[in-house]
């Protein structure tokens, strides 16, 4: 009967691993998706940055040209 026993807490055991490896693969996945989705945001931020400054030079500009 105790074979019984230690076979259920196996089998919990093979679960439990399974469960967690599948857990840690998600987790490294998403970390890696969302690093790379982080840096096409940080890019995309510079850009906006960028722009913005041609904006205010562009909007220094014409206001220069309207007051002459």
């Amino acid at each position: 009967m105790s074979w019984v026993v230690g076979l259920v807490w196996g089998i919990a055991l093979l679960v439990a691993v399974i469960v967690l490896g599948i857990c840690a693969f998600e987790l490294r996945w998403k970390a890696k998706r969302l690093s790379k989705d982080l840096d096409g945001m940080q890019a995309l931020r510079d850009e906006l940055v960028s722009l913005q400054g041609r904006l205010a030079a562009a909007q220094l500009r014409l206001s220069r040209r309207l007051s002459e």
